[in-house]
């Protein structure tokens, strides 16, 4: 069926004359026109951080509902290792992602330390010369844990072949050291408090390519109570230490959600990507800034980072008119950071070319 947006509010111009799109999913087959007087386009983000469970290589359709539900077009999901060294799960997992539309799905290897990692470096070697990375499916990154027992020599071997470390580690300031004797590239995971950037910083005088990593969890106010009950690393500080990093916010270089799953993971991490772009436009408005100086931290700067694809342009459409707060399939509650919270902006819908993709905030309220 097709679909007729009236009365948009589209000041940048983000979707032209386009007014008319189809639609790929099903919504009640009288609705044509919809009324947007009170919906605002944005560009839509790339969320850099994600564990996604991808059982049989497939997208589930409420990992799709979450990412759409947060603005959320393109999306980095962490691959363990062993997966890809699999050759048939690997050719799997390729095909899934290269195939993905909304959203875009790319793969970005991962270390993790709730695994045997002995075998990483050896493995890596013979696999990067050759790895399919052409088409940006692959990226030419990789997430490491400074607490698994190979760090350090896994981390050499994803320098030694021209890739970029994705890196959590308890010592940041180590890591720049490393980095500037080396000198590669490094991106830091999970920015929580000024006291990071300060490590991150500790070594003004050493020339290294450095960006810096936060999330919405760390930037937005979490009720205490919930906030104790969360178990995440780094874990969610006080509101005090919360004030202390937006002070320096001109400091984070990116910000992705590190949104894990729903059965991707035994281990910690909250579960907030339906949240993301109507967070980051409430975030502005706590700044009082321009929503783009936010919203270009989890769109344009992670495209930079690891590769802009010109076919991957989107659009939110978002409202802010009041809506009924409902539960989203996919997500365990006692895992979201801002369950108690209704965010006023909710995205409605993600326009990409000539399709538009309704979120299931627009299902629910037609």
């Amino acid at each position: 069926m097709q679909i007729v947006i009236e009365n948009l509010s589209d000041t940048a111009g983000l979707l032209g004359a386009r007014r008319v799109f189809s639609v790929p999913r099903s919504l009640p087959r009288d609705l044509k026109t919809l009324d947007a007087s009170r919906w605002q386009a944005w560009p839509a983000l790339y969320d850099a951080d994600t564990l996604l469970a991808l059982r049989d290589a497939r997208l589930s359709e409420s990992d799709r509902d979450i990412a759409l539900a947060g603005g959320v077009a393109r999306l980095n999901a962490s691959i363990g290792w062993q997966r890809m060294a699999d050759r048939e799960e690997a050719a799997a997992l390729l095909r899934m992602a290269k195939d993905s539309v909304m959203p875009r799905v790319r793969l970005l290897l991962a270390v993790m330390p709730d695994q045997d990692t002995e075998g990483f470096a050896a493995w890596f070697a013979g696999y990067a010369p050759h790895a399919p990375t052409d088409d940006g499916t692959l990226l030419r990154a990789c997430k490491l844990y400074g607490r698994e027992p190979h760090f350090d020599h896994n981390l050499d071997a994803v320098w030694d072949a021209g890739w970029l470390p994705v890196v959590f580690t308890a010592d940041p300031q180590a890591l720049v050291v490393r980095a500037a004797e080396r000198g590669k590239p490094i991106v830091f995971r999970h920015a929580a408090s000024a006291a990071t950037l300060d490590a991150m910083q500790a070594e003004p005088t050493l020339d290294v390519s450095r960006w810096v990593v936060s999330s919405p969890q760390y930037l937005l106010p979490v009720e205490a109570e919930r906030r104790a009950s969360l178990i995440v690393r780094p874990p969610i500080a006080d509101e005090a230490t919360r004030q202390a990093l937006l002070a320096r916010f001109g400091e984070i270089d990116l910000i992705a959600t590190d949104h894990v799953a729903r059965n991707a993971t035994t281990g910690p991490g909250l579960q907030s990507q339906h949240h993301l772009l109507p967070a980051l436009l409430t975030l502005a408005d706590e700044l009082d800034v321009p929503p783009h100086i936010v919203l270009g931290k989890a769109s344009g700067r992670p495209a930079m980072l690891f590769g802009q694809d010109p076919s991957d342009w989107a659009v939110a459409l978002v409202s802010r008119e009041p809506l009924k707060h409902a539960a989203m399939p996919g997500i365990d509650a006692e895992r979201d950071p801002f369950d108690a919270a209704s965010f006023e902006p909710r995205v409605m819908a993600i326009v990409h070319g000539e399709t538009l993709w309704p979120t299931r905030h627009l299902i629910e309220s037609i």
